[in-house]
């Protein structure tokens, strides 16, 4: 049995042979690729937030988990990478970016996860989200549309 989850962002990609190492498999550098260009996409919606993070003496930081290998994805001849935010905590919130592979010799999807905020550029301490960010965030939740 499979469930299906609704995502804020769905990015389609066929994989070209430019994508790929000497053996067929996406690089890792194009999977590093399409993880940025999802959570580009998902902050693009985030007015709230960059409003917030144009406050003098911070900084909007992005720290992404670590990348799994790109061969995980097997030789897909198209991925779906889809985006949402996760979690929400009081001076940060998670996004989750999955990589679903289609029409190759594996079908499971990979996930990685970028915790985001919004930090003082002199001592890294976190600035509390305001309520309008998150409220933001909850409604561009409640408007996702992508399944993956």
């Amino acid at each position: 049995m499979s469930v299906m989850t609704r995502w804020s962002i769905g990015l389609d990609y066929t994989v070209t042979e430019a994508d790929r190492d000497a053996d067929g498999y996406v690089t890792a550098e194009v999977l590093g690729r399409w993880l940025t260009e999802a959570v580009d996409a998902y902050l693009a919606q985030c007015h709230e937030l960059q409003r917030q993070a144009q406050t003098e003496g911070y900084a909007l930081v992005r720290r992404p988990s670590r990348q799994p290998r790109a061969s995980l994805l097997g030789r897909p001849a198209e991925v779906l990478v889809t985006a949402s935010a996760t979690e929400i905590k009081p001076t940060e919130f998670f996004i989750t970016v999955r990589v679903r592979p289609f029409g190759g010799d594996e079908d499971l999807p990979i996930n990685v996860t970028c915790r985001v905020s919004i930090e003082d550029t002199v001592t890294g301490e976190p600035m509390e989200l305001s309520d309008a960010v998150r409220q933001e965030i909850v409604a561009i939740e409640r408007e996702a549309e992508y399944m993956s």
